[in-house]
């Protein structure tokens, strides 16, 4: 009885400390991504948009599998949503699925929103080799489009430009860049971009001081201008100021979303000065969501947010117990389900067996994966409990469930799939037929003689455009 008291209150402990750990971080997160927590915290009708947006992309997500615009508005949608971490595996899974080109035209039109009026203004930098004769289209694009993704480009071009030296060969681009500058601030003084595209530009060529005094007058006019904060963050990082620097990119960053110059400092400073990766990893998702290339002393973010991600869902989990699985399977954090799966494959306890039978159909490639493979070790201990499932799986209306489905049956029934995985090629979705044919067809038959008339037979029969861009890109082996 003693001994039962003592498990019992161990139980406890862990339950209350891996809750108290999860809330913590739900703090951090939630306190720097500026976007998703106005979100959450605003009125019932924008969090209610916000779902209702969820649910529509969620929706075409799933009916289009193969269409990488669709996995880019489930990521924005999750973004939006406060759903950060959700976000970046979504767009991290689409960037491994789809060939790199298609997958930036899908990145730059959903999540940048690049195109339009500011994409044709910028056409006529083509064929320009004078760096002189782009300062007025990139003045004009920054000027009428300054929100935009072509107009930042522009305002950072203009920057780059200023920061150089107006009585060295080529100055003249130069002069006229910080003219630009100049001028496009004096006529939109509120704009945090052209006032730190100019301030910025002064900095990078050495010219400490000036850039001070145009930060110190455009706070005098507007404290809260996010553009000055930017320019003082930057010198008080020049000058060592660690306080200073984190106060003012702060109040920048909280400010102004776009600034990623901020955002890539204060993720330096809390990772690699205060070696505290967990307050870095807000800022990184960040980065990333808006460049899946960003890298940082030529460590790729992505790469980072990985690390991150996976140590703190082992921290966070791992002394969870079995009965407590339930409800981190809910978890508005994929990285955090991901890793219940796993507990749930350690444990092999049936009792699961439904709940990541609904796994299956997660956001999230890393979820379904490891549900995959919790199924996997609980039919090794106990095959009935997950092969009576088998047909309802196989036959669901849900085609990622059907998909994970395949795989998991052929990886524990082997052969005796075969028939399915016959009719999964077959079926009326493209995405079915095209991955029962990479993950099950190609893995785990790929020298089965009595699957070779099965893969003639389907490649003889498939025509979507779609299915034949995935065939190309993972060929069988």
């Amino acid at each position: 009885m003693k001994e039962s008291r003592r498990t019992n209150a161990l139980i406890a402990v862990a339950l209350a400390m891996i809750a108290a750990a999860f809330g913590l971080y739900s703090l951090i997160m939630m306190s720097w991504l500026r976007a998703p927590a106005r979100q959450a915290a605003g009125p019932a009708a924008a969090r209610a948009e916000a779902e209702q947006n969820l649910a529509s992309a969620r929706k075409e997500f799933r009916a289009r599998l193969l269409d990488p615009r669709a996995h880019m508005r489930l990521s924005n949608a999750l973004w939006k949503a406060g759903r950060p971490v959700d976000s970046f595996y979504v767009l991290y899974a689409a960037r491994q699925l789809f060939a790199d080109d298609a997958f930036r035209r899908a990145h730059a039109e959903v999540v940048l929103g690049a195109g339009g009026p500011a994409a044709e203004a910028r056409k006529r930098l083509e064929g320009l080799r004078d760096a002189a004769l782009t300062v007025p289209v990139h003045a004009e694009v920054a000027r009428e489009h300054p929100d935009t993704p072509e107009g930042r480009m522009s305002l950072d071009a203009l920057s780059r430009l200023a920061a150089g030296d107006e009585n060295s060969a080529g100055g003249e681009s130069a002069r006229l860049a910080r003219t630009a500058l100049d001028e496009l601030h004096q006529d939109d003084p509120k704009h945090p971009g052209k006032l730190a595209a100019l301030g910025m530009g002064l900095f990078a060529r050495g010219d400490h001081a000036l850039a001070h005094a145009v930060a110190t007058e455009a706070l005098s006019k507007n404290p809260d201008q996010a553009g000055a904060a930017q320019i003082m963050g930057a010198l008080a990082l020049q000058q060592k100021d660690m306080d200073g620097a984190m106060r003012w990119l702060s109040a920048s960053w909280d400010r102004n979303p776009d600034d990623l110059y901020s955002a890539s400092k204060l993720a330096q400073i809390y990772d690699k000065r205060r070696a505290d990766p967990e307050s870095a990893l807000p800022f990184y998702l960040a980065l990333y969501r808006q460049n899946p290339d960003f890298a940082d002393a030529g460590e790729p973010v992505e790469r980072r947010i990985r690390e991150t991600l996976d140590a703190r869902r082992e921290s966070l989990l791992k002394h969870a117990p079995v009965e407590g699985l339930g409800t981190r399977f809910a978890l508005d954090d994929a990285s955090l389900r991901a890793e219940a799966c796993l507990r749930a494959a350690a444990f092999k306890d049936p009792r699961w067996v439904e709940r990541l039978g609904e796994l299956l159909d997660d956001d999230a490639e890393i979820v379904r994966r490891n549900a995959d493979y919790a199924l996997f070790e609980i039919g090794k201990a106990d095959g009935e409990a997950v092969r009576s499932r088998r047909d309802a799986w196989l036959g669901s209306d849900k085609p990622l469930v059907r998909i994970r489905a395949l795989n998991l049956f052929a990886d524990l029934d082997g052969r005796n799939v075969l028939p399915k995985l016959a009719d999964a090629l077959r079926d009326p979705n493209p995405a079915v037929r095209g991955f029962a044919k990479v993950m099950v067809l190609d893995h785990y038959f790929a020298g089965a003689p009595e699957a070779t008339k099965l893969r003639a037979r389907y490649l003889a029969e498939e025509r979507d455009p779609e299915v034949l861009s995935l065939l190309s890109r993972f060929p069988a082996k």
